[in-house]
């Protein structure tokens, strides 16, 4: 179901990201395939990213999530309901829908295991959501006055 056009607020709360699995997939050497799940506060999202050129499988566990790919129109996608993100896509809205209710995404990647080290290394499990350029700053100041103000 589309609705109206919505864009990301880096001042709403970002989502919280566990790392369920990591394997490397023997029957594609260079691939590894990782599992997260993405937990949504009431009016959480996540800035306009990207994955490292990974292909994502979401399934949607609990509640309700705006959902943006590329240019195609805003959806909300509820509890039982999936989408796939192609490599290079961009994301650009992965948001809590209702603003009063949790909810969480199990997000599947298979992604270059070199890419994945290289993320995990350096930045652990955020550095596989690779914020898009126009957003970073903005991100990163709003991320520093919360941590100022708490």
């Amino acid at each position: 179901m589309a609705v109206e056009e919505i864009t990301y607020d880096p001042k709403s709360p970002m989502p919280s990201v566990e790392m369920l699995y990591k394997y490397k997939l023997p029957n594609t050497p260079d691939k590894s395939i990782v599992g997260l799940k993405v937990g949504f506060s009431p009016g959480a999202g996540s800035p306009p990213h990207t994955h490292l050129g990974a292909s994502v499988a979401v399934h949607v566990l609990t509640g309700a999530v705006f959902n943006k790919m590329n240019d195609d129109p805003v959806t909300i996608k509820r509890a039982g309901e999936s989408f796939f993100e192609a490599p290079g896509c961009r994301h650009r809205i992965s948001a809590e829908a209702t603003g009063t209710e949790e909810a969480s995404l199990l997000a599947t990647m298979v992604i270059e295991t070199d890419k994945l080290e290289a993320a995990l290394e350096s930045q652990g499990v955020m550095g596989l959501v690779v914020i898009d350029e126009e957003w970073f700053e903005v991100v990163m100041q709003a991320l520093a006055e919360k941590q100022g103000g708490a």
